[in-house]
């Protein structure tokens, strides 16, 4: 009997012990979709909490106009105060010269709100595409139509390096909360884009989205065949800007076009993977519920 009280102490001094471990703090803020590939979390609620998790990414710079607002989808968020595409504004982030070269793979969430058709959301110096990067994620014009959605990688030992997926519909709406999800897939080779959680892209006859851009390693040989791009080799980089091109404000392009983002972002995630459809809409349902702003 005294050695059974013996264990049985040891066992309830045991699980004391495990009790009073410090609790690790939640770096997915409160939404577990994807969690175990989540590489990037920046909800953005102000200049001191801008990022939650990403190894070796810090801000560096606030510049312009750019600021930290109250009013995000969820608690603060980034913001052009100028709500103008042509007045400078941005958030500088220094990230690992490997940050992009990790992702074979990914995916790109953010929640968006733009009063105008123009703008980078998230983009990355680096590459050798002067105007474009490494890695973009932006608005580029639109019309009565919708705002056409656009996403860049730059894909390093290919045949061409960039691709372009890119959407243009009511779904794009300006003065409104959109989620906005932009992944490869190093599988099918698809780029794809989002909106609220829906793939979005051509319709075939029946009304069903295949996707928005299959990327090919290089043209199609003599007999039609066409090697896929499969996993990625995306360029090392210096930095990530949000709400701007990198190349304008690195000044390795001084195009006009490359605008700044006029209106708010929030709440941006980055995976190591490309989530699946069903992973994407139980995504954007998390953010939806966890968002206190949409309006």
């Amino acid at each position: 009997m005294k050695k059974f009280f013996f264990f049985a102490a040891v066992a309830v001094a045991a699980s004391a012990v495990v009790s009073c471990d410090p609790v690790k703090p939640d770096t997915t803020g409160g939404v577990s979709v994807g969690a175990d590939n989540l590489v990037a979390y920046f909800p953005l609620d102000s200049q001191e909490k801008a990022i939650t998790l990403g190894e070796g990414v810090t801000v560096a710079e606030l510049g312009g106009k750019g600021a930290f607002v109250e009013a995000g989808a969820r608690g603060g968020c980034y913001s052009n105060s100028s709500l103008s595409h042509d007045t400078q504004a941005y958030l500088k982030l220094n990230v690992p010269a490997d940050f992009l070269k990790k992702l074979t793979s990914f995916t790109f969430g953010a929640w968006v709100n733009a009063p105008t058709e123009r703008g980078g959301i998230i983009t990355f110096d680096g590459g050798s595409d002067a105007n474009w990067g490494a890695w973009d994620l932006f608005f580029d014009g639109g019309d009565d139509t919708g705002v056409t959605l656009k996403g860049y990688l730059f894909n390093n030992g290919t045949a061409w390096g960039g691709f372009y997926p890119t959407y243009k519909g009511p779904e794009v709406a300006k003065n409104k909360w959109i989620y906005v999800t932009y992944t490869y897939d190093e599988v099918s080779s698809y780029a794809n884009l989002y909106v609220n959680g829906t793939l979005v892209g051509n319709a075939d006859e029946e009304g069903n989205i295949a996707g928005t851009n299959l990327c090919w390693a290089g043209p199609a040989d003599d007999n039609g065949n066409q090697e896929k791009l499969g996993k990625l080799n995306l360029s090392e980089v210096s930095c990530m800007y949000i709400g701007a091109f990198a190349s304008r404000e690195t000044g390795k392009s001084s195009e006009s076009w490359l605008s700044y983002f006029a209106g708010k972002i929030d709440e941006i995630r980055i995976y190591n993977k490309a989530l699946s459809n069903q992973e994407i809409k139980a995504l954007f349902q998390a953010e939806v519920q966890a968002a206190d702003n949409l309006d």
